[in-house]
C-alpha cells in the first residue's frame, strides 16, 4: 500500500514539474517576444506624458512583469518618471486621466506632490475626467486645469473619508466558531471583528477622531488646490443635495474649469498621437552622479509575519528585512538609510526582532523613518527606534497595544461531521489546537504573555522616544492617531514626505552629494520560485486569479494563517475604504 502511494506521489510530482517547466518556458518566451518587439519611444518636441491611472497602485513592486499578468506601475515608478519628465526638454506637459484609483492616501499624496513639482518647473498639467471618485479628484486637483466630459453620463462622486468595518460574530456563532480575544489596551480594536457585532464605544470614539483629522486634511488640501474657501468644499461634501455632481454643478462648485470632449482638448493643445507618450512607454535614464556615497531607501511594506512570501498580499518578515539591513551595514558606500514603512503591524515577536536590528544598525549609520499610509501597531514598533521620524499628512500611526486570538472550531467540526482523537505526551501539546476548547489556565497564560508583550512594547517606545512609561501609557492603549496628533504627542518628529526623509538622512550623514539606491532589489518570479524550491503554496498564489470579494474573505484567511502559530499580535485590523 505504501508503495502505491509513493508511486502515485512521484507521478503527481513529475506531472507538476513538467507543467511548471512548460509554463515557465512559455512565459519567458512571451516575455522575450514582448521585449524584442518593444521599441524605444522617440520623444518629439512639445510632447505630453500621458498619466492614465486606474486600479490598484502599489507603492513599490519587488517583481518584474512575468507569469501571466503585467504588474502595473507602482507609485515609486510613476514618481520617478514624472520627476525625470520635469527636466526633459521634449516634454511640454502632462495629461492626467485618473479613474477608479485604488491606493492609500499617503501614496496618492506622493504622486500628487510629484505632479506639483512638475508644474513648479514651468510645465503644464491638464487633468481630464469622465467619471471620478474621491481619490481621482484629489489627484486631479494638482493640475493647472481640470476638464470634464460634457456627456450627461459623466460626473464626479465625492463621498468623504470612512470605512465599512465588517463583523463576523453572528456568522461564527451560526457555523460554530468561537474566538477568544485577550487584549492589552482599552482602545485596541483588534479582535472585535470576531467577538462583537459593532465597535465598542472607546474604539469608535478613537476612530472617529482619526477620521475627522484625515477628513480635515483632505478638505484643506482641496480648498488650497482649487482656490476655494473651506466652507465651499465642506458644503460640497456635507450639504449638497445631489449624489453625483454633473457638468453644470461641477462648474458651479468650481470643481472643474471647462466641459470639453477629450478629442477637442487634444486639438486645442496640438496633441497628436505621436506627441502623447504613455507612461509605461516613457523610458528614463538612471541619474549619473560622480560619487560613491549613497543613501539606501528601503520600502518596508506589508503585514509583519514569520512567513516570508505572499504574492497578492505581501508579508514583511524579519528575515527579509534584516538580511537587507545586514548587507547595508557592511556596505561602506551606504552612509544613511531611509525606511519607508507601510504596515498595519502583525507579529509582536517579528516586530521586536526588527526593532533590535535597527538599534544595532544605528550604531554605525543614521536611520530615518518615512511613514506611508499606515505605520501602526507593529508598524510603529519598528518605526520607534528611528533617529528621526516623518509622518505623511495622511498617515495613520500609533495603535500601541497587543492582543491574542484563540480560534476554536469544535462546534463547527461537530456540525460537519469531523471528529478528533488526540494522543498527547506533554501538558500543552494541544494548547493551540482549534479542535479543542482552551481551558482557563491556557487563557490566563496568554493573558500574562499579552501583558508582558504590551509592557515591552511601551518600554521600547519610551526608550526610543525619550518618554516616561506613564506618558507612553497615556497615548498607547491601542489608540490610533493621525500624523497631526502623533506629532503633538511626540510619536513622530515632523510631518513630511519621502523626499523630506531623504534630505534629513543626508543631513544626519553630513552628505552634500549622494546617490539613491532602492530596496528590496527587483527580481523575477521564476527566481523566487527556484529559491523556494518549487513550493506548492507559492505556485498556487502565482497561478490563481487575483480576487477580493465583498466579505473580505482573502484578508480574513490571511489573518488566520498569520496568527494560527503566532497568536500574540500587534496589528490594526481595519483600513480606510474611501
Amino acid at each position: 500500500m505504501k508503495t502505491k502511494w509513493f508511486l502515485l506521489g512521484c507521478l503527481v510530482s513529475f506531472i507538476i514539474l513538467i507543467l511548471f517547466v512548460f509554463l515557465s518556458i512559455y512565459s519567458l518566451g512571451k516575455l522575450g517576444k514582448k521585449y524584442s518587439k518593444m521599441e524605444i519611444t522617440k520623444i518629439k518636441p512639445d510632447s505630453y506624458l500621458h498619466l492614465k491611472l486606474t486600479g490598484e497602485i502599489n507603492e513599490y513592486n519587488e517583481y518584474y512583469n512575468i507569469f501571466f499578468r503585467d504588474i502595473s506601475l507602482s507609485s515609486h515608478e510613476i514618481i520617478q518618471k514624472i520627476n525625470f519628465a520635469s527636466n526633459d526638454d521634449n516634454i511640454k506637459g502632462i495629461i492626467l486621466e485618473p479613474q477608479f484609483i485604488s491606493c492609500g492616501y499617503a501614496v496618492l499624496n506622493e504622486i500628487k506632490q510629484a505632479i506639483k513639482n512638475f508644474r513648479y518647473n514651468g510645465k503644464e498639467v491638464h487633468a481630464y475626467l469622465k467619471i471620478a471618485a474621491d481619490k481621482d479628484y484629489l489627484l486631479a486637483s494638482a493640475a493647472d486645469h481640470i476638464y470634464l466630459n460634457p456627456s450627461a453620463s459623466a460626473g464626479i462622486f465625492l463621498s468623504g473619508i470612512g470605512s465599512n468595518i465588517l463583523f463576523y460574530k453572528d456568522l461564527f456563532d451560526k457555523i460554530g466558531i468561537k474566538v477568544t480575544v485577550i487584549r492589552a489596551g482599552d482602545y485596541k480594536g483588534g479582535g472585535e471583528n470576531y467577538t462583537r457585532t459593532s465597535l465598542s464605544e472607546s474604539v469608535r470614539k478613537n476612530i472617529d477622531l482619526l477620521f475627522s483629522n484625515l477628513y480635515d486634511t483632505m478638505i484643506i488640501d482641496l480648498a488650497q488646490d482649487r482656490n476655494c474657501s473651506l466652507e465651499d468644499i465642506k458644503y460640497i461634501y456635507e450639504k449638497r443635495d445631489e449624489l453625483f455632481i454633473n457638468q453644470e454643478l461641477g462648474l458651479k462648485y468650481n470643481l472643474v474649469d471647462e466641459l470639453i470632449f477629450k478629442e477637442d482638448l487634444f486639438i486645442r493643445l496640438n496633441i497628436t498621437k505621436s506627441r502623447l507618450i504613455p507612461l509605461n512607454k516613457y523610458r528614463i535614464s538612471p541619474e549619473i552622479k560622480f560619487t560613491n556615497e549613497e543613501i539606501a531607501v528601503i520600502y518596508t511594506q506589508g503585514e509583519i509575519a514569520p512567513l516570508d512570501f505572499s504574492y497578492d498580499l505581501p508579508n514583511l518578515t524579519s528575515r527579509k528585512l534584516n538580511n537587507i539591513l545586514d548587507k547595508l551595514q557592511k556596505d561602506k558606500d551606504v552612509k544613511a538609510i531611509v525606511l519607508r514603512i507601510n504596515s498595519p503591524g502583525g507579529s509582536a515577536l517579528e516586530s521586536e526582532i526588527i526593532y533590535d536590528k535597527i538599534l544595532k544598525l544605528q550604531q554605525t549609520k543614521p536611520v530615518v523613518i518615512s511613514m506611508s499610509n499606515v505605520a501602526a501597531s507593529g508598524g510603529y514598533y519598528i518605526s520607534a527606534p528611528g533617529d528621526f521620524i516623518f509622518a505623511d499628512p495622511y498617515t495613520i500611526t500609533g495603535s500601541i497595544g497587543v492582543y491574542a486570538l484563540l480560534f476554536n472550531i469544535t462546534q463547527l467540526s461537530e456540525k460537519i461531521g469531523i471528529t478528533s482523537d488526540q494522543i498527547s505526551k506533554g501538558k500543552y501539546v494541544n494548547a493551540l489546537d482549534p479542535f479543542m476548547e482552551p481551558d482557563e489556565k491556557i487563557i490566563e497564560s496568554f493573558r500574562g504573555s499579552v501583558e508582558s508583550t504590551y509592557n515591552e512594547f511601551k518600554t521600547r517606545v519610551a526608550n526610543s522616544r525619550k518618554m516616561s512609561l506613564e506618558d507612553v501609557e497615556n497615548i498607547a492603549k491601542g489608540q490610533v492617531w493621525s500624523s497631526k496628533d502623533a506629532l503633538n504627542k511626540n510619536l513622530v518628529d515632523d510631518i513630511g514626505m519621502l523626499h523630506n526623509a531623504i534630505f534629513k538622512a543626508a543631513e544626519l550623514a553630513d552628505l552634500t552629494d549622494y546617490k539613491l539606491r532602492y530596496y528590496p532589489k527587483k527580481k523575477n518570479l521564476l527566481q523566487e520560485i527556484l529559491k523556494e524550491q518549487f513550493a506548492m503554496d507559492l505556485m498556487t498564489k502565482l497561478i490563481k486569479k487575483n480576487f477580493q470579494n465583498d466579505l473580505n474573505i482573502v484578508r480574513l484567511v490571511k489573518i488566520f494563517n498569520n496568527i494560527k502559530n503566532d497568536p500574540v499580535q500587534a496589528i490594526m485590523l481595519y483600513e480606510i475604504k474611501n
